[in-house]
């Protein structure tokens, strides 16, 4: 990872899966920004970009609204190893990332058995072992293999499953990668490789849907005074999407006598914000795998989106998170964008903005798909403790919606 300052690093969270397509923990990462990167002040380095990460991530935002009950994967510079106190991380809820500059000797070996005594889990990847695999294999846990380097693969990750140590297959681009490597004794699974939805083997058998009123019901929804009457009308012509939010909100009921039997109750109870995420959620992963890792994403960006439409000139909030939002659909439906605008009857603003990044709101979106991307112009990065601070925030929030929908 480039040394560079905080100040020109774009935090990011990367999903990480199991076997069965679980989503069992995120990696932490700073990315360097490009624009930022080239002039970047001499002797910046990785220590203080890692430790602003982590105090808004530990600290700011919390672990548990960040990742709920899922684990979280730190890379930490070769100065944390030596010297883990000047950060205090939670042993029990991450998994240290050794940097792959470490220069393994006597000083660094007893280190990690510090570290293991200390209860963390340590990850390394392959081209950090072959500098001294005997020694590190002792040491590690779980060792990460760039799967994009296929010569020699097979042989490389049957002998370390014969290490007892378990194995993450990283930078997979397509589930067709993702399939081939289930194929291997790899535990864990990381990349791109969900960013579009085909069907993965054992998944819950879609269900059928109106897809006409299940956007209409997504515009209604995001409304800056929306319809109950109208929105009320939309669901009823899904009756499973009706039957769900039904038992989401009288199991948060609890123990009342009375239980919910109307939409306008369900809506009250589970409160107007929520219910609307919760629906968006709901209507579209399915209770697909890869697409609830589209929808966490969709989810995140459209939060970012509306918090940064409080910074700028007439623009709504609500309005920028359906534009969030919206700008994933592509992904999530696998039909192209304008097809669905057409569909959905968005109004000319939100069209523009989604599909020319024209007005004040096309602003907004491109400045959530440069932080995404770290591709940030000067302006940008003058705001970018302000923007790790809404992305992380915004994770927060999608992750609890996540979590109410399962």
């Amino acid at each position: 990872m480039s040394a560079v300052t905080q100040a020109s690093s774009c935090i990011a969270l990367q999903p990480v899966c199991d076997r069965q397509f679980n989503h069992v923990a995120d990696e932490l990462l700073y990315r360097p920004n490009e624009v930022a990167a080239e002039g970047a002040e001499p002797g910046a380095d990785g220590l203080r970009a890692s430790a602003r990460a982590y105090v808004t991530a530990f600290y700011e935002i919390g672990l548990a609204a960040l990742v709920g009950t899922r684990s979280l994967l730190v890379p930490v510079p070769v100065q944390w190893v030596l010297e883990p106190e000047i950060m205090l991380l939670p042993a029990d809820k991450t998994m240290v990332v050794l940097p792959d500059s470490l220069e393994p000797d006597a000083a660094v070996f007893a280190a990690l058995g510090s570290l293991r005594e200390q209860g963390y889990t340590l990850l390394a990847d392959d081209v950090l072992i072959d500098r001294s695999p005997e020694a590190l294999l002792e040491q590690v846990q779980v060792v990460r293999i760039d799967v994009r380097d296929t010569a020699g693969l097979v042989d490389k990750v049957r002998r370390y499953a014969r290490e007892h140590v378990s194995l993450l297959a990283c930078h997979l681009q397509t589930l067709e990668q993702y399939e081939q490597c289930r194929d291997l004794p790899f535990s864990y699974f990381q990349g791109d490789f969900y960013a579009i939805a085909h069907p993965v083997a054992g998944r819950a058998i879609k269900r059928a849907g109106n897809r006409a009123a299940s956007l209409q019901l997504l515009r209604e929804l995001y409304l800056p005074n929306p319809d109950l009457k109208r929105i009320e009308a939309l669901l009823v012509q899904d009756p499973h999407l009706c039957a769900l939010l039904f038992k989401r909100a009288n199991a948060a009921s609890g123990e009342r006598l009375h239980r919910v039997t109307k939409l306008q109750q369900v809506i009250m109870m589970l409160g107007f914000d929520k219910i609307r995420a919760l629906t968006v959620t709901l209507l579209l992963a399915h209770n697909e795998p890869v697409k609830r890792f589209l929808v966490l994403k969709a989810l995140v960006r459209a939060a970012m989106a509306r918090r940064l439409a409080r910074h700028a000139r007439g623009v709504d909030p609500d309005t920028a998170f359906t534009a969030g939002f919206f700008s994933m659909m592509e992904q999530i439906e696998g039909t192209p964008l304008e097809a669905l605008l057409k569909e959905a009857r968005l109004d000319p603003v939100l069209e523009d903005a989604l599909l020319r990044r024209q007005g004040e709101l096309g602003k907004v979106l491109t400045l959530v798909l440069a932080f995404e991307e770290a591709r940030l112009d000067r302006e940008g990065i003058s705001r970018l403790d302000q923007l790790n601070g809404d992305y992380l925030a915004s994770v927060a929030w999608a992750q609890e919606i996540m979590a109410i929908a399962e």
